[in-house]
């Protein structure tokens, strides 16, 4: 439904009932023909000077006044999901925004997988990988994890010198600024 039939509702549950106010305007027609006489009482001829003034504030109205109202469009706002084939078309059509389509894919000699042109097969270099951990496993005697060499508190300092920290952050870890309420005496039962 159009903007205006809902603001048409609303006011209609908001304000009270007014009674139909019908304004004729008395404007000479071009072809000849000359400005009939009110017939029914409701229907009257205005004096030319308010004749005028209507007439002015509806020329000069600015568009912005009745744009919102009596526009009938609605606001732009998705009614359903987007469906992926249509988001895929978006974002694969020829813009400069667009995700590259990759032409430039191969097979791998050796394992036969997809693998991008003048680049390493991954999937052989993972298989490298295994088998080099493999062989660090086997030279360790058994053990799969990294042997890591103990070291000096100095040189430990050096190589991970950490966040040394003022004297007044240290005394806020200490938390002996904080006023606690002493606990209650506990109670017996009898």
């Amino acid at each position: 439904m159009s903007l205006s039939i809902n603001l048409g509702r609303l006011s209609g549950l908001v304000l009270p009932r007014l009674p139909e106010i019908k304004v004729r305007l008395s404007i000479p027609n071009p072809f000849g023909s000359t400005t009939s006489t009110p017939s029914t009482p409701s229907t009257r001829v205005l004096s030319p000077e308010l004749q005028q003034r209507l007439q002015d504030y509806l020329d000069n109205r600015s568009v912005e006044e009745s744009f919102f109202i009596d526009n009938g469009l609605l606001k732009a706002v998705p009614k359903k999901k987007v469906s992926h084939q249509r988001k895929r078309t978006k974002q694969l059509k020829s813009t400069l925004k667009q995700l590259p389509i990759l032409h430039h894919l191969n097979r791998c000699p050796s394992c036969g997988h997809t693998k991008r042109a003048n680049t390493l097969c991954m999937h052989c270099v993972s298989q490298i990988k295994n088998v080099w951990k493999e062989d660090l496993r086997l030279k360790n005697g058994g053990s799969g994890d990294v042997i890591e060499q103990e070291l000096d508190p100095i040189d430990k300092k050096i190589l991970y010198p950490g966040k040394k920290q003022s004297e007044y952050e240290e005394a806020l870890e200490k938390k002996d600024y904080i006023d606690r309420r002493t606990r209650t005496l506990p109670i017996s039962r009898k």
